[in-house]
């Protein structure tokens, strides 16, 4: 691609080559014929003077001129030709015949050879003719002499349009490439470059002015990438999945919750929400895109055939500041499904304490109106009476102590810890429960290892282990064995309470642990059990970063293995 200053320099050049060859035609013409017609009235001067030398006799005098003008010269005379002067032969005078068949009058008649530059000139005088021939170099002269200076003025003009065209390229159009090429690196994004400053006045504020808006661009193009990496950084780390549409419905913007809550595998930028939103979602996209206005909902969403999900959704138009022109839309959907379960947890607590609070209260005012209404009077009544009144209240100071119990553990996220010696906490555990096991005829096997040490609180391990093994004797038949294990292996120290009891179904190991959850609902409000004691149970161990399991078959027993940290 030919360079600006080279094109200038062509043009200029071409024109005023063509401009020079014009003038030096026309100027060459010009002296053509200027020169012709003075050496014609030159030519009539002398002929007349030579015809009348002729006339009067006067040879020498003729012969004078013809030297002067190194001419051949001839007369012609009633049809006899005498010739005066002969300089030289000139191959134009083999045209005499075409001159004289031209010279009918005292006109005269002048041919002119351009190749040769001979001519022939001739004139009727009453019955005299006189021929001249020669060589006009003159006018050759003169035209070469012209081209000799045109050409010189041409070189000096072609030098200052050089020198010219040079000084404005790098004075002018070189700033100009320069600015032009630093302008375009700015819009590939390269806010760095600069332009070196001029010391040229006239591009001198170009170069200032596009180096300080490189600055500019450089400064903007820096807040936007921070802008932009806060904002992409808020939205990769928000909890809420994001979606930002435009006006057509494509998809600007995704954040990663929202590919890991629809488990999408593949790209959904610049494609349509229609092909990836559940229907649900669909229909209030729709809503806010029809009435422009934020639509906010709760909505359940299956997202396959075992998972099921609420979402708190909010879909907010995007409209412009001046015209309320719709842009887009941003859809925000918060996982609300926790929420949801705890609020069912909460629900079911609520039923379940107030079940288990209705049924000793209605027992205990049913006692209370029987006593009152006579049976008071009778001993073994009262007697039978208020034992089941004492029993049913300790059933209520039971349940409140356990769900205090269970309270405190929640709050205190941090619980006490130093170190214990497990086996020691064990053995006394034991010795608690062995009344309750004699009652059933149930024999505890002690597999103790000694010296085992935790880091725990000695009373809520013994809480621990009491809950398992109170649980392992109410679920267990008489003239069965429990076994309690306590050992050490590579990374933990283990308690194991295992029964030969009624076993648990596959199903319902997942859910043992939770509030008032009972295998047999029956049996454990016999042995007057709350609910709640594996529960306590699991929030103690999780407490201490450990983790409790079990495993059971029905009618074969359980296992219960509590495995605590180094």
């Amino acid at each position: 691609m030919i360079k600006f200053y080279h094109k200038l320099l062509i043009i200029l050049t071409t024109i005023t080559v063509v401009s020079f060859l014009i003038l030096g035609f026309i100027v060459h013409n010009s002296i053509y014929t200027i020169s012709v017609d003075h050496q014609k009235r030159e030519l009539l001067k002398q002929s007349k003077h030579i015809i009348q030398r002729y006339q009067a006799h006067q040879s020498s005098r003729i012969q004078d001129i013809a030297e002067t003008y190194q001419a051949n010269i001839h007369i012609i005379t009633n049809g006899k030709t005498e010739t005066l002067h002969t300089e030289k032969d000139f191959t134009i005078e083999n045209r005499k015949d075409e001159l004289l068949r031209q010279l009918h009058s005292e006109n005269p008649v002048y041919i002119l050879d351009g190749k040769s530059g001979e001519y022939l000139y001739g004139v009727k005088h009453q019955q005299t003719i006189l021929l001249m021939s020669g060589k006009y170099d003159a006018v050759y002269d003169l035209q070469m002499q012209f081209w000799k200076y045109l050409i010189l003025i041409g070189i000096v003009i072609m030098a200052l349009i050089f020198f010219t065209v040079r000084y404005i390229n790098r004075t002018y159009i070189q700033p100009i490439n320069e600015v032009s090429y630093a302008a375009s690196l700015l819009t590939q994004g390269n806010y760095k470059v600069r332009v070196p400053e001029s010391s040229v006045k006239e591009t001198r504020e170009l170069y200032v002015t596009i180096n300080v808006l490189a600055r500019r661009l450089e400064r903007l193009n820096s807040e936007q990438k921070i802008q932009r990496n806060r904002l992409v950084t808020t939205l990769e780390n928000i909890p809420s999945a994001v979606l930002m549409i435009d006006k057509h419905g494509n998809i600007v913007v995704a954040n990663k919750t929202f590919y890991e809550i629809f488990n999408e595998t593949k790209n959904v930028e610049h494609q349509n929400y229609e092909k990836f939103l559940h229907p649900t979602l669909k229909k209030l996209v729709v809503e806010g895109f029809r009435t422009e206005k934020p639509v906010y909902d709760q909505v359940e969403l299956q997202l396959s055939l075992i998972h099921q999900k609420f979402f708190d959704t909010s879909c907010v138009p995007i409209l412009t500041r001046t015209k309320k022109r719709l842009q887009g839309m941003v859809i925000v959907l918060h996982d609300i499904t926790q929420l949801k379960k705890l609020e069912n947890l909460r629900r079911d607590f609520v039923a379940n304490v107030s079940h288990e609070l209705k049924t000793p209260i209605t027992s205990m005012k049913g006692f209370t109106e029987t006593l009152l209404d006579g049976a008071k009077n009778d001993e073994a009544s009262l007697d039978m009476f208020l034992n089941i009144m004492l029993k049913e209240s300790n059933r209520i100071q039971s349940l409140v102590n356990d769900l205090l119990d269970l309270s405190k553990i929640e709050q205190n996220t941090a619980l006490d810890k130093h170190p214990i010696n497990l086996s020691q906490v064990a053995n006394n555990a034991l010795d608690l429960i062995q009344p309750l096991a004699s009652e059933k005829n149930i024999d505890l096997i002690d597999e103790i290892d000694e010296h085992i040490t935790a880091l725990a609180d000695e009373t809520k391990m013994s809480q621990v282990i009491v809950n398992l093994l109170s649980n392992a004797v109410n679920y267990s038949p008489p003239d069965k064995t429990i076994t309690l294990r306590v050992y050490q292996n590579d990374k933990h120290k283990v308690i194991e309470v295992i029964d030969e009891g009624i076993g648990i179904a596959e199903e319902e190991t997942v859910r043992i642990f939770e509030r008032f959850y009972r295998v047999d609902k029956a049996r454990s409000r016999e042995s007057g059990g709350t609910g709640l004691g594996l529960s306590i149970t699991k929030h103690i161990v999780e407490g201490y970063q450990g983790k409790i399991e079990v495993e059971s078959e029905i009618g074969k027993g359980s296992t219960f293995r509590v495995q605590l940290p180094e």
